[in-house]
Formats: structure tokens, C-alpha cells, sequence
């Protein structure tokens, strides 16, 4: 790997929630996570998108959830024991918003080096790669770096945050 390469990778090294959707492992960023809980019941809300599965109260607060398989469009899956919800703060220009995203199946928090990331490849046809900071490259897999912020459009987060 080139020295620009490496400087360019190494502002997405560190720490990582690591995570199943399917048989792929994804990555957040550790400072975006507040907390991983068991899937509660969830209220839900009419006129939503359908990876949005409404809304939980955790501690007296509203937050509305979405299933990151759906947004992804992958195939929906029943939920099972090892199906979890991530809490994490999204920020915006109005401040931070708190959502749950639906993963299969949690992992581990795994410290990344810049020597195991490469940028996103390009993938010679139109993919909406603008959520994908980097791939890693850990552990004989590889492991897709989320940018969390940009899972959501604006308008998709301000819908969510309307709903809660």
C-alpha cells in the first residue's frame, strides 16, 4: 500500500462493533454506539418505509427503529435469539438523533488498523456505496465500515426523527 493510501486509510482505523447481516460482517465505529439491546416489543408506526419497524421506549425515551437488512434490501428474516438492535447517534445539523438499527447477529468490537483498511472499491457500475467508509480486511474476513451518518437521506432521518 502506497504512504497516500495509507494516510488516506488511517483516518478510519480504530476501534469497531462488529456485526452479521446474512453471512457479510459489518462495522460501526464504537463512538457511534450507545448501547446493544435484546429485540423488545416494537410499536409500530403507519406510513412509515418498510425498514422502518417503528418505535421503542428505552428508559423514557422514544426511538425509532429500522431494520438495516430492509434498508439494505436484502431478504427480511425472522427474528431470533441472536437478532439484536444497536442503539447509536446519528449527527446532524440540529444535533444528534438516537436510532435502533436491526442487525442478525452482533460480533465482537474489533481494534482496525489503517493496514487492514482499503478504500471502497469501485464497482464499475451506479451502487449506492455513499454509506461505506472502507473495507477491512481482519481476522480472514472482510468487513464492511459503515458510515452510520449516511445510512439515512436527510429526508429518510427527518421522517424518523418526526416519528419519535
Amino acid at each position: 500500500m502506497s504512504k497516500d493510501a495509507m494516510l488516506e486509510t488511517s483516518v478510519f482505523e480504530g476501534k469497531y462493533l462488529t456485526f452479521n447481516l446474512m453471512d457479510e460482517f459489518y462495522g460501526i465505529n464504537v463512538d457511534r454506539i450507545l448501547q446493544i439491546i435484546a429485540i423488545p416489543d416494537i410499536t409500530k408506526i403507519p406510513k412509515t418505509p418498510p425498514f422502518v419497524k417503528g418505535v421503542i421506549n428505552l428508559r423514557g425515551k422514544i426511538i425509532p427503529v429500522i431494520d438495516l437488512r430492509l434498508r439494505f434490501k436484502l431478504p427480511e428474516q425472522e427474528y431470533d435469539d441472536r437478532t439484536s438492535i444497536v442503539i447509536i447517534k446519528i449527527k446532524t445539523e440540529k444535533g444528534e438523533v438516537f436510532i435502533g438499527i436491526i442487525v442478525d447477529k452482533v460480533r465482537e468490537v474489533l481494534d482496525i488498523h489503517a493496514n487492514e483498511i482499503e478504500k471502497t472499491p469501485t464497482f464499475g457500475v451506479e451502487l449506492d456505496t455513499q454509506f461505506i467508509l472502507a473495507m477491512a480486511k481482519v481476522k480472514n474476513n472482510v468487513v464492511t465500515l459503515l458510515d452510520i451518518s449516511k445510512i439515512l437521506t436527510d429526508i429518510e432521518l427527518t421522517q424518523i426523527k418526526n416519528v419519535a
